[in-house]
């Protein structure tokens, strides 16, 4: 058996025939869209939180939120023109 180095890793990942992992994009858009139509109800809990347990709680929801940069990747193909608009609107207006 050859050993494990990150060569070897690199070209097993190139060989791998398994497909993109859904279960991250649908649980991140199941929980965008949670928190999207609860916006009030979030922040008013928050505000009842104490600065350690908003802190933690932010940096676990954060991961969810947010794709590291190696996964950043806008198919818009798959969003409606709905989805699309609220976005560039967020961008636009910062929120």
């Amino acid at each position: 058996m050859g050993k494990f180095t990150s060569e070897t890793a690199r070209v097993a990942g190139r060989k791998s025939k398994r497909g993109a992992a859904k279960t991250t994009i649908q649980t991140r858009k199941f929980i965008y869209n949670l928190l999207n139509l609860n916006k009030s109800k979030l922040k008013y809990m928050l505000e009842e939180l104490t600065p350690r347990e908003f802190v933690d709680f932010y940096l676990r929801l954060l991961p969810y939120i947010l794709a590291p940069r190696t996964m950043q990747k806008i198919d818009v193909s798959e969003l409606s023109k709905e989805e699309i608009s609220d976005m560039v609107k967020d961008i636009v207006d910062g929120d």
